[in-house]
């Protein structure tokens, strides 16, 4: 009986620390909250891997003089991105100018819900944000079933966020929950390539059009998500925080994978909301990518330095 109690008790436990501390229970938005060293970073920037790898926010600060920070996270759309500002700002954090990326996918809605649900899932979030996520289309019947385990049984459910803090060699990367832990103190992570051979090159393109070419062909970018950039917009003018929007870089490889017509809506869509667009899309030369949308560390840098000439004035 006291074993039992025993475990209960430390189940309990667990899961009322893992609903305050992000650390523990979404340690790709908690390991970057760690690393910030100011909480008014002149830039801060939102986004998905392409931001992780694409803005170096480093480099911003020793061209420019001003305080940055790149909180871009693998897999995050516009509803992970209001999630992940509401949090900041609970945590104190208040940018003097956000830039959000659209990842245009992520804009993907449907009758199952919005794209962006298969990789934010319940247990990532707090009781409060269920309520967010649920408002632009994602299911009660996902989400709270994997909220409640990771607050009854968090030694389970949040199983692979402690084994890739204590042991990230045992998992496969997806589950290590480590990406935000390996990025440098300005939150901007290396490309794990600067070259690449031909054969590469293909197989990479091969990888991103299985990934991404049946989502673009089906997509309409007017739905929940677009509306979850509406809401956080609103939130930044309630807190006076000046916003613009990316495009980020795409090789021409990766763009021809848009069905004609999808770019000018997605433009249309992203303009329909009322603030600083930055359309970055042609920014970069094939070359400067490993798989047409990740840069390498050159086309970082060359992203980064005009990003911040675009930004300042």
């Amino acid at each position: 009986m006291a074993f039992a109690l025993l475990v209960v008790a430390l189940n309990l436990a667990f899961g009322l620390a893992a609903e305050v501390n992000p650390r523990l229970r979404d340690p790709a938005y908690g390991d970057k909250l760690a690393k910030l060293q100011t909480k008014t970073p002149d830039v801060l920037m939102l986004g998905s891997s392409r931001t992780l790898l694409g803005f170096h926010a480093g480099r911003a600060e020793e061209t420019t003089g001003r305080t940055a920070f790149n909180f871009g996270t693998p897999a995050t759309g516009p509803i992970t991105h209001l999630v992940y500002l509401n949090r900041l700002l609970k945590h104190g954090v208040r940018p003097k100018h956000l830039l959000v990326e659209v990842l245009p996918s992520m804009l993907a809605d449907g009758s199952g819900g919005p794209i962006e649900q298969a990789f934010l899932s319940g247990e990532r979030l707090t009781a409060d944000e269920l309520d967010t996520v649920e408002r632009f289309g994602f299911d009660p019947a996902v989400v709270r079933p994997a909220w409640r385990e990771a607050v009854f049984a968090p030694w389970w459910k949040l199983r692979f966020q402690v084994l890739g803090r204590l042991s990230p060699s045992w998992l496969p990367w997806h589950l290590r929950y480590d990406w935000s832990r390996t990025a440098d103190a300005r939150g901007w992570a290396t490309p794990p390539r600067q070259e690449t051979t031909a054969e590469e090159r293909t197989e990479q393109l091969a990888k991103v059009r299985t990934e991404y070419a049946g989502t673009l062909a089906a997509m309409d970018p007017d739905g929940r998500p677009l509306e979850a950039l509406r809401e956080l917009i609103a939130v930044c003018r309630t807190n006076d925080i000046p916003v613009s929007l990316v495009l980020m870089p795409e090789a021409d490889t990766f763009r021809a994978l848009y069905p004609p017509g999808l770019e000018e809506r997605v433009m249309k869509c992203v303009q329909s909301l009322g603030v600083p667009l930055i359309d970055a899309r042609r920014w970069l030369d094939e070359s400067d990518f490993y798989d047409g949308h990740h840069p390498f560390t050159r086309g970082a840098e060359t992203f980064t330095d005009r990003l911040m000439r675009e930004v300042l004035p």
